[in-house]
């Protein structure tokens, strides 16, 4: 079956490496990780196979540098909309904060957290994608711990809680939230008590008031 050739991007000429990994992320997103064969990402980006071990060694290479792209895109997506919002808010409150987090009834965000989840456990697998996962979550550690200082500082005028710990703790209540996914309505947590929940774990972590 022949395979439709790379669309261009965003007007520019990619070098051939670029072309490899876009259209590697280009199966991966319509295959899946499984689906992925370097046969088929050779012909969308115009590249010899040879090629794509010279520079990615072997398959698993190249899905580890893909996958370690699509996991540090989809976080870090989020906290630079969250830094931004933060930026522009003259006197942001606790309610800004969790208004940044993910809602249950969020179906964009669903298949990105399962993507991740799909990227995780993919690198028990394989050695070189969970390599190169340590280093892409050290930049997200470092991104996320960013702006909970941020935060932090903007709302209440000092660093309550280390930044890093409350980041950890953000992150895996995002993406514990497949836990959710699994269940069928009504079983299923609502906006309304997730919101609860944001602000009992903030108003506890950090000493805050209420803020109706």
């Amino acid at each position: 079956m022949e395979t439709d050739p790379l669309p261009e991007v965003s007007g520019r000429v990619l070098s051939s490496r670029a072309r490899i990994v876009e259209a590697a992320r280009h199966e991966v997103q319509v295959k899946g990780i499984l689906g992925l064969r370097v046969q088929d990402v050779a012909a969308k980006a115009n590249v010899s196979v040879p090629l794509i071990y010279k520079y990615f060694d072997d398959r698993d290479g190249l899905l580890a540098e893909v996958l370690g792209l699509l996991f540090e895109e989809i976080v870090l997506e989020y906290v630079d909309a969250s830094e931004q919002l933060f930026a522009h808010l003259e006197s942001p409150t606790l309610d800004d904060l969790i208004a940044v987090f993910a809602r249950p009834s969020d179906e964009l965000r669903k298949p990105r957290r399962w993507l991740r989840i799909q990227i995780m456990a993919a690198s028990m697998e394989i050695p070189a994608l969970r390599e190169r996962l340590s280093v892409v979550q050290g930049h997200i550690n470092d991104r996320s711990a960013r702006f909970m200082a941020l935060a932090q500082e903007r709302i209440w005028g000092r660093l309550v809680v280390p930044p890093r710990a409350l980041a950890h703790a953000v992150q895996a209540l995002s993406l514990g939230m497949a836990f959710n996914d699994l269940l069928e309505d009504p079983e299923k947590m609502t906006d309304d008590e997730h919101l609860k929940l944001l602000r009992a774990m903030f108003e506890s972590a950090l000493g805050a008031a209420r803020v109706d």
